[in-house]
């Protein structure tokens, strides 16, 4: 949409620049014809063109007073089959350009200008780029001097110089590989005989760049381990603001790499391509973020860090878990990924239960309702069960009962389990009709027998007819092998292994376990991590919210230095915590301080890391065609591999060095002491065992037991408390209704005394 906008402003304009233009005509255009073939051995896509009508380059050869038919130049051009457009506005024309390299289009720009004023402007306005090549008609028989105009990379031009009429000389800035851009010649074309000496008209970057020559690469680290390993100086303590500007005003600070898996890939790339590089410390030792605004308020685009040193020219690669973003590739351009990684977070590892929970543990949260409602209900249901036959029966039943002395004897039942008749002596028969009696106390019975089946504990056979006994089997099935078997093997198996808390692997789970459980989340400053939290959405944009209010007081107390500091905060264990990162690095670093104390959440996201480079780099293609054979050859997975057997062998070797350290001091020890360490070596075999059956006799697995012991020892103590105090105000009861009586019984006795007493004195007196 922009280039067909920019190629109709350009054609708009076009008939308006031929009045302008006012060529004289000459001969045959020797100039015309020399630039269509030189623009042929370029074979372009599109070709723009940039002429300015009133300005004296169009004289040519000043000697000749010569001039550029353009028109004769547009038509040769076109009958090559050759896309072209015309400017005459130089901000039109860099439109163009910048639409071009959004659009990641390679286009050749033909300049009718003095370069020193526009090699500015295209530095100024970032057009300088690997896919924009700027040529520039000189038409003086010498190039410029480098003290009048320098291209500095990444910008591509040639400059067309014309020492005779027909001869024209053609020099390329990028026609080394070095540093400093140097206009070389390339090429030239020869009217008169050949044309041009030799097609393509300018050496491929390819071919350039495949040997760098020993040439010098400045690359900004810090530490960041398993991807470099870095020891500061002493005078680099102080890591301040750490501004591009300080670093170039300073001069470098040189950083001592001491390994790490990029500076194996560094020197691997240095042996390839034939260069050197010098370590540089990053600003702020940090990969680097966006301001966002300047001092004055203002939007700023640049960034700081190992990416401000790129995005300032200041620096040539920038590795190190790299990862790649939008906002990034506004500042810097990335290579082919050196790392396919994943974005996670580690946390401390699940930690065991409280064992005194462990009885309930066997059933899940959600069973045990049902298995208590499950006991709780079986008494009332064999109550039932028991009743309801003397319920339905509403008229007297002759019962085959017959006494032997006080006791009852059911027939029935001894006739059932007896082939044999039995004779019993003085037996007296029951041949009236009687009603069924209820056994006394039935309800409790029934609970208190459900409970004891249950708990498997003893007791007797509570009724003793067929649906009594059918329901007794079923319930101490069910308790035997549904619940005591299946609840004993549970346990066991808990016992033999316990239980930990559910691990917090997954975005829901550990923003969860930060609303519930206090947890702090921290990520490296200014990472690839932190700019998905902060550009994100749904739960990444809400965990940056929750992480801004761990710390009202400071909302940036969320922010470490490195991912190994934040693996040290989780290892301290005094609070929750958790770390976001690139899985590799956290797993690289979660191996160092020992993997079985740490979690490492699943996959949350593909993040990528690769090696930056400046924008427009010209060498970024010959760079990636090493970096494809590397990862194709399956070397940059074992050189990842290398470094994490490095790390573990550096472990071994250091527990090896601090166990013979530990037995040289005992030696040394034991040598002084010969008699105290020869009676402790005795009698150390028999602490190690006793300590050994400590371990495996630990009883901290059985405190719930225990606990649930003490429990009931408490409910039955205030049982008991409760009995008596009734019982005793049972008794106080009693005993007021005994003093009561007697009270009344001693009245009446003295009233009755009274008047036997009267009746006695009126007899007397009568």
């Amino acid at each position: 949409m922009q280039f067909s906008l920019l190629f109709g402003l350009g054609l708009i304009h076009w008939p308006l620049a031929w009045p302008m233009l006012s060529y004289r005509p000459c001969n045959e255009s020797v100039v015309a014809v020399a630039l269509s073939q030189i623009i042929h051995g370029l074979q372009p896509r599109q070709l723009a063109i940039l002429a300015m009508p009133r300005s004296r380059l169009l004289s040519v050869d000043c000697a000749n007073n010569d001039t550029i038919q353009v028109d004769d130049f547009i038509q040769r051009v076109h009958k090559l089959y050759y896309k072209s457009v015309i400017f005459y506005d130089t901000e039109l024309f860099f439109d163009y350009i910048e639409a071009n390299l959004l659009g990641a289009i390679e286009c050749v720009n033909l300049i009718f200008h003095e370069p020193d004023e526009l090699s500015a402007r295209i530095q100024e306005r970032r057009l300088a780029h690997r896919l924009s090549l700027y040529i520039f008609y000189w038409g003086a028989s010498k190039p410029p001097n480098a003290t009048r105009v320098s291209f500095e990379q990444p910008m591509r031009a040639v400059v067309i110089t014309r020492p005779r009429p027909k001869a024209f000389r053609i020099y390329y800035n990028q026609a080394m590989p070095t540093a400093k851009s140097q206009l070389r010649l390339v090429n030239w074309y020869d009217g008169e005989n050949l044309g041009l000496q030799k097609t393509p008209l300018l050496p491929s970057a390819a071919t350039v760049y495949a040997n760098f020559q020993g040439r010098l690469f400045h690359v900004p680290v810090f530490h960041s381990p398993p991807w470099f390993w870095v020891s500061y100086n002493n005078d680099s303590n102080n890591i301040g603001n750490g501004t591009e500007e300080e670093f170039e005003n300073a001069g470098y600070k040189k950083a001592n790499v001491t390994g790490g898996r990029d500076h194996q890939l560094l020197v691997l790339l240095r042996q390839h391509m034939n260069f050197t590089f010098e370590y540089i410390e990053a600003p702020g030792r940090t990969q680097g973020s966006l301001r966002g605004t300047d001092d004055n308020g203002e939007a700023n685009d640049s960034f700081t860090g190992g990416i401000g040193m790129l995005q300032s020219g200041l620096a040539d690669f920038f590795l190190g878990d790299v990862g790649l973003s939008w906002e990034r590739r506004k500042a810097i351009e990335f290579s082919f990924f050196t790392l396919a990684d994943s974005g996670a977070f580690a946390t401390h590892a699940p930690r065991r239960l409280n064992e005194a929970l462990a009885i309930m543990r066997p059933f899940k949260l959600d069973i045990w309702p049902y298995l208590i409602l499950t006991i709780v209900f079986s008494g009332p249901i064999f109550y039932g069960i028991i009743i309801m036959p003397y319920k339905w029966r509403r008229h007297p039943i002759a019962m085959d009962v017959e006494r032997l002395g006080d006791f009852r004897v059911y027939m029935a039942y001894i006739k059932e389990i007896t082939p044999c008749v039995l004779k019993v002596r003085h037996i007296r028969h029951i041949h009236a009709q009687t009603t069924p009696e209820m056994p006394p106390q039935l309800f409790q019975r029934c609970i208190w027998f459900t409970l004891r089946l249950f708990l498997k504990q003893s007791c007797h056979e509570l009724y003793h007819d067929y649906r009594t006994k059918f329901l007794t089997i079923v319930y101490w099935v069910a308790a035997t092998y549904v619940l005591a078997d299946v609840y004993s093997a549970q346990l066991t198996s808990q016992f033999a292994r316990p239980a930990h808390e559910a691990p917090i692997n997954t975005l829901q789970r550990l923003q969860a376990a930060m609303l519930r459980d206090g947890y702090r989340l921290y990520v490296e400053k200014e990472s690839s991590s932190l700019e998905m939290l902060e550009n994100g959405t749904e739960l990444f944009r809400q965990l940056y919210a929750e992480m801004r209010q761990q710390q009202p007081n400071d909302h940036q107390g969320f922010l470490i230095d490195s991912v190994e500091a934040g693996i040290k905060l989780i290892a301290d264990g005094r609070e929750n915590k958790a770390v976001l990162g690139g899985r590799e690095t956290l797993y690289f670093n979660i191996q160092q301080y020992g993997a079985k104390n740490f979690q490492l959440s699943q996959k949350l996201y593909t993040r990528y890391s690769a090696v930056a480079v400046q924008i427009g780099c010209p060498f970024l293609d010959s760079l990636n065609d090493v970096l494809m054979h590397l990862f194709e050859g399956g070397i940059l997975e074992k050189m990842t591999t290398g470094e994490y057997e490095a790390q573990a062998r550096q472990m071994t070797k250091d527990q090896a060095l601090q166990s013979k350290e530990l037995a040289a001091v005992e030696n040394a020890n034991a040598n002084a002491n010969a008699n105290i360490k020869s009676n402790e070596a005795k009698t150390q075999p028999q602490h190690t065992q006793d300590n050994e059956m400590i371990s495996a006799l630990n009883l901290r697995m059985l405190q719930g037991a225990f606990i649930a012991l003490g429990v009931g020892f408490v409910t039955a103590a205030l049982m008991l408390l409760l009995e008596l105090f009734c019982r005793r105000l049972n008794l106080g009861l009693s005993l007021r209704r005994w003093r009561l009586r007697w009270l009344r019984r001693w009245r009446r006795v003295k009233r009755m005394l009274r008047q036997l007493t009267v009746r006695i004195f009126a007899l007397n007196l009568g």
